[in-house]
């Protein structure tokens, strides 16, 4: 049985921030139930350790993002989230006592301006034991060098961590740095969201290959950055796994992608695969 190293869900596609740097397209907003979100648990367990409950939207914006986390638990999956860290405030405690919570990815480049926002992420960190690994991301960056706004949020790091000049510099100089026992800061250049006919390129893609992922309606994509659910290659909500890994369009897409000639048109246009 094939196994993936994690499978992107998206919970919801909704969020309170509207970042120019995040996928504009026009699917209906929803989100997935609880019923729902079982169902596609106990299709996907054997089949992964771990899910990620994020492809867009905000996952602390669904009212039963705790019990989703839980429900997880209960068929042995391990849970990342990828947050913008506005409602970690508010889930702090609960989402603290989850055992199976993994990671927690935290994009701190937003881009409104938001009271106390950078205290409460700082603080509500906090709570979080020293088994759940915490990102700091830093996704916004050109040609790897920190503009003038992504300073600005190393300085606010550096002033609540206290941290010395030498880790400020590896902060500034390497890629992924360490600031604390499961703390990290992650740096990476802005990416362009795929979009068909922008840019032909051949190039590996570890889509289909360590993830997949899976939109709010049931739509399992290869990967997170097919936001738009453009490379449709079924439903878990109507359909099994073993079903869609032995549609053509799927074996096609993942043999062209290990021989670096990826079949799908956006696979083509995306920029985010490493080129030869």
């Amino acid at each position: 049985m094939k196994k993936y190293k994690k499978i992107y869900i998206e919970i919801t596609n909704q969020c309170n921030l509207q970042c120019s740097f995040c996928s504009k397209n026009k699917r209906k907003k929803r989100s997935l139930t609880i019923e729902e979100f079982e169902i596609i648990l106990t299709k996907i367990k054997d089949y992964t350790n771990y899910i990620y409950l994020h492809v867009t939207g905000e996952p602390l914006l669904h009212p039963q993002i705790i019990e989703f986390i839980h429900l997880a638990e209960k068929y042995q999956l391990k849970v990342n989230l990828t947050t913008n860290g506005t409602l970690l405030k508010k889930y702090k405690e609960e989402l603290s006592k989850c055992k199976n919570l993994n990671k927690i990815n935290i994009s701190l480049h937003c881009e409104q301006e938001i009271p106390n926002y950078f205290e409460d992420v700082f603080n509500s960190v906090k709570f979080f034991p020293q088994s759940v690994t915490i990102i700091y991301r830093l996704w916004t960056l050109h040609k790897h060098q920190l503009d003038e706004k992504s300073t600005k949020i190393v300085d606010k790091i550096k002033k609540y961590y206290e941290l010395s000049q030498e880790t400020v510099e590896k902060i500034k100089n390497e890629r992924n740095s360490k600031i604390f026992s499961n703390i990290y800061v992650d740096k990476s250049n802005q990416f362009e969201w795929p979009e068909i006919n922008i840019h032909k390129s051949c190039g590996y893609c570890h889509a289909l290959k360590t993830h997949i992922a899976i939109l709010s309606d049931g739509t399992v994509v290869p990967c997170c950055l097919d936001a738009k659910g453009i490379i449709n290659l079924g439903n878990i909500l109507k359909e099994d796994m073993e079903e869609i890994i032995n549609k053509k369009r799927y074996q096609e897409l993942q043999k062209s992608l290990q021989d670096r000639k990826p079949s799908e048109e956006l696979c083509k246009s995306c920029t985010f695969k490493e080129i030869i």
